[in-house]
């Protein structure tokens, strides 16, 4: 039987969700939203200790570093429209389009640019 815990979604289909989400939240992401499609996902799962002998187990979620890679162009766009408020509004998107069954909280959240080779 196949364990539904700690599944991550395909990039694809998070940035497709991260789109839709972004569109609810209101007109002024709508632009950024549409850029959401162009982006690529980079997952870093952070590892849990493990048990220790005589450790009592406690269920925790796991934590996740989520980093956004976009066309230079567009991270610079990106650059200009986000303070830290509307950061961590796209974080908070970002972890509601995760499926709660996955069981990651983001720890470490950042957005890159990528520079097109010629």
């Amino acid at each position: 039987m196949p364990s539904y815990s700690y599944e991550l979604p395909e990039q694809g289909r998070l940035l497709s969700l991260v789109r839709e989400n972004l569109n609810k939240v209101g007109e002024e992401w709508r632009e950024m939203a549409d850029f959401m499609l162009d982006g690529h996902v980079e997952y870093k799962p952070l590892r849990a200790n493990p048990m220790r002998s005589g450790s009592q187990f406690i269920y925790q979620r796991a934590r996740l570093n989520l980093t956004l890679y976009f066309p230079e162009n567009i991270f610079e766009h990106f650059l200009s429209e986000l303070d830290s408020g509307k950061l961590e509004l796209l974080k908070a998107v970002v972890q509601s389009s995760l499926p709660k069954r996955s069981g990651y909280d983001i720890h470490e959240f950042k957005i890159l640019g990528i520079i097109k080779g010629p």
